[in-house]
């Protein structure tokens, strides 16, 4: 008997008229790389609402990709990404100028950025998984790593500490590890851990393309509630 589909993102039931696919991460990431990073990609299944929706927020990672770019390998991602900025009529208005009228910098939308971060951690948890991530969980992104705290830290080291990293397509395109957050764990296996019903704690770093990492957390709202309660 066939295991329904859903779609990752919202888990709506997917059924043969609204069943697609999403690459997580999107194909724009690939640009200029050989066939051989190509291999083994990740995709998930979703709804064409879901797919379509998330095209823009893509193509706005993907030219943040390609003007941080210091690695030469992203070279193909920072012409397209140039092209795609300046080749939109409001594409001027986003480049940050110094007094001598040099460019010096580009303006992002942050939300598109992290929604980007969302998505993609939804897909790779569906993927580890095999079901979407519960409604009861609410996520938050940091990109900042002048901006870490000790929390923040605690989780990155964490993850790289005891647990084996994973990636799609190729590790240098994304390098990723989502995992149920415990205190006091010992893991020398570094295997995944199987979830709790109600795990209060997910946390996730994603690394792309070697330009830009992000740590995702997914908390449970009940939990937050009570978190938020002790706090007031």
């Amino acid at each position: 008997m066939t295991k329904e589909k859903r779609c990752y993102n919202c888990g709506k039931l997917l059924g043969k008229n609204n069943k697609t696919k999403e690459h997580i991460p999107a194909r724009t990431l690939f640009e200029g790389y050989d066939e051989k990073y190509k291999v083994n990609r990740i995709t998930v299944p979703a709804c064409f609402e879901c797919n379509n929706s998330y095209s823009p927020t893509d193509k706005e990672f993907r030219n943040m990709i390609g003007i941080i770019a210091k690695q030469k390998e992203n070279n193909t991602i920072t012409h397209a990404s140039v092209k795609s900025i300046l080749g939109n009529d409001s594409g001027y208005n986003r480049l940050r100028m110094n007094k001598l009228g040099e460019i010096i910098g580009v303006t992002f939308f942050q939300k598109q950025i992290e929604d980007f971060h969302k998505k993609n951690f939804k897909g790779l948890f569906y993927h580890q998984y095999g079901y979407p991530l519960p409604k009861n969980y609410e996520l938050t992104v940091n990109i900042d790593e002048n901006d870490y705290s000790v929390l923040t830290l605690s989780f990155i080291d964490y993850l790289k500490n005891y647990f084996e990293w994973k990636h799609s397509g190729h590790e240098d395109i994304l390098s990723y590890c989502i995992q149920p957050f415990r205190f006091g764990i010992s893991n020398p296996s570094k295997k995944d851990l199987a979830l709790n019903k109600d795990e209060n704690l997910i946390i996730g770093i994603l690394k792309y393309n070697r330009e830009h990492v992000a740590l995702v957390t997914a908390i449970r709202k009940e939990y937050f509630e009570r978190i938020k309660q002790r706090e007031i």
